[in-house]
Formats: structure tokens, C-alpha cells, sequence
């Protein structure tokens, strides 16, 4: 009874990690462009990148030696391989990749357009051309992407200098979702390779036979 317990707690610890979102999030401001990853709450931030310490300049290393060239190696002939291994894990990749794009979704997306100008004519002008630019790219984005929170909008600012753009956007899908995308992939992944280097022998062994 006791290891019925464990498989139990062991599968429910599973299946409880499986529900938990990862991904990243995406900030673009008047600083620049900022990049986080992200499992659950916590988060990390991957863009800006830190500079680096400079490292004290080495010593000079001594020539070395020049060493003979040989002569390049014969490849063995192939018949189609990487045509057949190409035509196997082309669709595997494919189905993957609309698997991930379905379980893909966006928690979180922010848009926001600000026109202004010292001319009260000019900032109407602006804030007119920022809220049909601001509908064209809204449309799109919600259409393509399940958005579970979504924010649009336009800010009249007399002392803004034209118009600036702030945006943000949060993207995660579960972590059981992934990894079965990833398991069922890699399994028909591996069927397809196989497949393909059964037929590759048959093809060399017909050739050999001509």
C-alpha cells in the first residue's frame, strides 16, 4: 500500500507541476526593449544583458608551430539521406510547432500610443493617425493570439514630441502541455528516423544489386 501512496503523490506532484505556466515577457519603452523569462512567479531578466567585468589582457602566447594540411577525407556516397531524414521530420516539426502555438497564450498585452505636439492642430492630426495605427496592429495581434488580458489606448500629450509607442506583452503555456508536445514529437521523431534508415539500406542494397 505504501508504494501505491508514493505512485500517487509522485503523479499528483506531476500533474500539479504541469498546470504551472512558463514563458517570457516583452517590454518595449523610451529605455529600449527588455526581455524576462519566466516559470510561475518568478522571473528572470535576460535583455539588457549586464556588461560583462573586463578581464586583465594575458600575456602574449608563443607562435605556434605550423602543422601539415592532410589531404580532405572522402565522403561517403549517400543515396537521398538527408532528402529522406528532411521528408520524416518535416511534419513531426510542423505538428509540433501548431501544437505549441495552440497551447500558446498571451496573459498579458499592453499597447499604448501617445501623440501630442505644441500646435493644438498638429496634436489632433497626430492623435487621429495614432488611433487608426493603434486599430491596425490591435486587430491582428487578437486575432492571432488568445489573449486572456488585453489593454489599447491612445494618450493626448501636449509636451510629447510626436508620438511615442509603449508596449508589453506576457506569453506562457503549461508546462504539461509542452512536454507532451515534446514526448509525442520526439517518439514520432525517432519512428519517422528509423523508418527512413530502413528504406536508405534497401535503396543501397538495390544499387549494390544493379
Amino acid at each position: 500500500m505504501k508504494a501505491v501512496h508514493v505512485l500517487a503523490a509522485v503523479v499528483l506532484v506531476l500533474l500539479l507541476i504541469g498546470q504551472v505556466r512558463a514563458g517570457g515577457r516583452a517590454e518595449f519603452n523610451a529605455q529600449g526593449f527588455f526581455l524576462w523569462i519566466r516559470v510561475g512567479r518568478f522571473q528572470i531578466q535576460i535583455l539588457p544583458m549586464k556588461p560583462k567585468p573586463k578581464k586583465k589582457p594575458s600575456p602574449p602566447k608563443k607562435p605556434k608551430k605550423p602543422k601539415k594540411e592532410k589531404p580532405p577525407t572522402p565522403l561517403p556516397e549517400k543515396v537521398g539521406g538527408a532528402l529522406e531524414y528532411a521528408q520524416a521530420l518535416l511534419p513531426v516539426g510542423l505538428e509540433a510547432a501548431k501544437g505549441m502555438w495552440r497551447g500558446l497564450r498571451v496573459d498579458d498585452l499592453e499597447l499604448e500610443l501617445t501623440a501630442g505636439s505644441p500646435d493644438p492642430a498638429d496634436a489632433a492630426m497626430l492623435y487621429g493617425r495614432a488611433n487608426a495605427a493603434l486599430g491596425a496592429l490591435w486587430t491582428p495581434l487578437t486575432r492571432a493570439f488568445h489573449v486572456k488580458d488585453g489593454r489599447a489606448r491612445v494618450r493626448l500629450d501636449f509636451d510629447a514630441p510626436g508620438v511615442t509607442v509603449y508596449g508589453t506583452a506576457a506569453l506562457s503555456i503549461k508546462i504539461g502541455t509542452a512536454v507532451w508536445i515534446g514526448l509525442r514529437a520526439g517518439v514520432k521523431a525517432l519512428m519517422g528516423i528509423l523508418a527512413a534508415r530502413r528504406r536508405l539500406k534497401i535503396k543501397r542494397r538495390q544499387r549494390k544489386a544493379a
